[in-house]
């Protein structure tokens, strides 16, 4: 079979607008915003190697330090549109569950008050679907109304990226804000036919070599002598007719990271590679992990990333209905 280049995510014109990142990880939001026009001027994340590689794929604006610090505020410039996802741990089913009150649920707020003092167009923040569960959504509800607060309309949407063209069961929340004074409020794109639910590992992946990567002796071990059911329950093998559960930085450990390709078997599986991560990420196969960033931290950038395709059919949208509402809004010519 022929390796194709991939790329659902394919280069639009210029839209006129600029877009400042924060929190910006290895750069996957950014591969789709870039794809659907935007110029992005800033991006910031607290992770070295995540910054990295973000520089060595999109641009060398990237800024690594702490968004908190003085010195990173004043780098912040004007930008149309804010984009980000802040770091999602304390508000995860599979973290701490500790919320507002640890150190990284802290920082919704701070990106919240970033976006009340520069006032951008508009803003993306997305995160992860514990943010709008029992236990947490007091707090999502305090973040809408204060959105609303320092002035945007603000509409939000519980996303999976299968239905959006995307291999992967990934459930996250976007939450997209745009001035009060532009008379807008955002519509998010809904998923066309050809492209809800329709993709499985195989279509994204199944054109790529097999690495055969064979499971460690001790790995291996656990799974054939450990318990078969409950080895499966814990860490359920992935399916090619299926498409992935959310990757994850979990998949930094081969358990978690487990599938049955075409040539291995359910008795015999292997991990995937940090390009078929990728790929079931949505992300092109132009974008590359430079290879001083070792294997667990590529996986843990690829984790923690937002599937390239989502953010780049919301950005369309919001560049065309952004677009059409300053037009609007220009005085006509004499």
């Amino acid at each position: 079979m022929t390796i194709r280049n991939y790329n659902v995510t394919p280069q639009l014109p210029p839209n006129g607008l600029t877009v400042a990142e924060f929190f910006c990880g290895g750069g996957l939001m950014a591969v789709g915003l870039k794809a659907a026009g935007y110029d992005i001027t800033f991006a910031n994340d607290f992770d070295k190697r995540a910054a990295e590689a973000y520089a060595h794929n999109l641009g060398d604006y990237v800024v690594c330090g702490d968004i908190t610090s003085d010195e990173i505020q004043a780098k912040i410039p004007d930008a149309d549109i804010f984009a980000g996802g802040p770091p999602c741990q304390d508000y995860s089913v599979a973290g701490s569950g500790a919320g507002e009150e640890g150190e990284r649920g802290k920082l919704v707020w701070t990106y919240l008050d970033i976006i009340e003092r520069k006032q951008p167009k508009a803003f993306v923040f997305e995160n992860v679907k514990g943010l709008i569960t029992k236990k947490h959504r007091p707090t999502f509800d305090a973040l809408i109304e204060k959105f609303a607060e320092i002035g945007y309309n603000v509409s939000w949407r519980l996303i999976n990226a299968w239905d959006y063209g995307v291999a992967q069961k990934r459930e996250r929340v976007f939450i997209v804000g745009v001035r009060r004074d532009i008379g807008i409020t955002f519509k998010f794109p809904e998923p066309r036919p050809e492209d809800y639910r329709t993709q499985v590992l195989r279509d994204v992946i199944g054109d790529l070599p097999d690495p055969g990567l064979p499971l460690t002796t001790h790995v291996q071990s656990r799974y054939n002598n450990g318990g078969y059911a409950s080895f499966i329950k814990k860490h359920p093998v992935k399916k090619m007719n299926k498409p992935c559960s959310a990757v994850t930085t979990r998949f930094s450990n081969p358990l978690d990271a487990l599938f049955e390709s075409e040539i291995t078997t359910q008795l015999q599986p292997r991990r995937f590679t940090v390009r078929e991560c990728l790929r079931i990420q949505s992300v092109p196969d132009s974008y590359v992990l430079p290879e001083t960033i070792s294997l667990s931290a590529q996986y843990r950038i690829v984790g923690n990333g937002v599937a390239s395709r989502v953010s780049y059919l919301i950005g369309v949208a919001l560049a065309e209905q952004l677009n059409a509402a300053l037009a609007r809004s220009l005085p006509e010519a004499a």
